[in-house]
């Protein structure tokens, strides 16, 4: 994913997103900056359009993992539309515990996730309510994983 597209859905200037993109992940989870695009995120429209988010990542999913398996040879437990859904929601009520992403994604090659997110964000564009929140936050909290590590 490029700088221009993370800034187009953060809504934040090219310099600062690649100034971030430029620390590695522990610091982007540090910085000021980024903690406060994180607490500006709207958690209450988030958890009112969650039903309709999952129903999108249940079509997105399948041939998310199925890229994964077959470009980077990741198996086994793919995660669900109600997790991700979930996890996004609640890391937004636990901004303290976001860190925990990076661990939760260890596994998942930088690569993978720098190609899948335009497609997750895409398929976000479907959501009737509360889509560019939707895509701010997924890219917002993405952004550390596409950081340098």
């Amino acid at each position: 994913m490029k700088t221009g597209e993370i800034a187009h859905y953060t809504g934040q200037s090219t310099s600062e997103i690649n100034r971030l993109l430029g620390l590695g992940q522990a610091a982007v989870y540090a910085d000021p900056v980024y903690k406060n695009w994180v607490k500006s995120l709207d958690v209450t429209l988030l958890h009112q359009t969650l039903p309709m988010a999952r129903a999108i990542y249940e079509r997105l999913l399948p041939s998310f993992t199925a890229r994964l398996k077959d470009s980077y040879g990741i198996d086994g437990s793919p995660m669900s539309a109600f997790t991700l859904g979930n996890w996004l929601v609640g890391f937004l009520q636990y901004p303290d515990q976001i860190n925990q992403l990076a661990h939760l994604h260890r596994r998942i090659p930088k690569a993978a996730l720098e190609e899948g997110l335009p497609d997750i964000l895409q398929a976000l564009e479907e959501l009737p309510n509360g889509k560019r929140e939707w895509q701010k936050a997924m890219t917002v909290l993405m952004l550390p994983l596409l950081s340098a590590n």
